[in-house]
């Protein structure tokens, strides 16, 4: 599709305003009478006009894109959460700038810095980041939430209770009548892994304490989790039930 050539000066002349009305119409201010913002805009959709989007955004300070940095972009959880993240932000007229900060911390550090200077706002899961590490990475000014993150104090931010599903999932094998329970957790280090870990042991002091809990550690990815049950297999391990620490070691 051709795109139109028409400039903030034609639709002022087309508009009989001038061009400092245009950009204040199209930006949104109070200011403008009513009528003549929909004479303006009558006018650019009869011209075919778009705004510049970095001049827009340079006139505004604003970018209009909220970034967000994930550990991965693979599977239905996470296309999920963008999935959600997505129809919120383009309700509200703006758009998802992704980054995959993959399990290497440094490399997590640096997916986070890289949205410096291009996004309004940031939302940030950052598991593998300890606290200190993912407070410099975030950028000065720029309002973040966290998900599921080790942070310092001042920032939003919410938190899946990972033991109480962990939990859970003990509890339902139990009361099947399973009690040699293994865990298959996420990597040492990773705060939902860790988490999941501490609630598996919990768990099964709780509901199996005659029984030794056993982990094995995977990294959250489909080929660990086949790993894993390897493991197990060339270790004898005695077990009637699995406990995964995601859905796609599970799988």
């Amino acid at each position: 599709m051709r795109q139109s050539s028409a400039t903030i000066r034609d639709v002022a002349r087309e508009a009989a305003v001038s061009v400092a009305s245009v950009s204040r119409a199209m930006n949104g201010h109070s200011s403008v009478h009513p009528d003549t913002r929909e004479r303006v805009m009558a006018a650019a959709r009869s011209l075919g006009y778009v705004p510049h989007a970095g001049a827009r955004s340079l006139s505004l300070s604003r970018s209009h894109a909220i970034g967000v940095v994930l550990p991965d972009l693979h599977g239905e959880f996470f296309s999920e959460i963008v999935r959600g993240m997505d129809r919120e932000v383009t309700a509200r007229g703006y758009h998802l700038l992704l980054s995959n900060m993959h399990a290497d911390a440094e490399r997590a550090a640096q997916a986070v810095r890289s949205m410096r200077g291009r996004v309004d706002g940031l939302i940030v899961m950052a598991p593998q980041l300890v606290a200190g590490g993912l407070d410099e990475a975030l950028p000065l000014g720029v309002p973040a939430v966290l998900i599921n993150s080790q942070h310092g104090p001042g920032c939003a931010s919410f938190h899946i209770d990972n033991a109480a599903g962990i939990a859970a999932s003990v509890e339902h094998l139990v009361a099947q009548g399973r009690r040699r329970l293994v865990h298959v957790s996420g990597p040492f280090g990773n705060i939902d892994a860790d988490e999941r870990r501490q609630g598996y042991l919990s768990a099964m002091a709780r509901l199996a304490p005659d029984v030794e809990p056993v982990v094995i550690e995977g990294d959250f990815h489909e080929d660990s989790g086949a790993a894993a049950m390897a493991a197990i297999a060339e270790r004898g391990v005695r077990y009637d039930g699995i406990v995964a620490g995601n859905d796609m070691m599970a799988l």
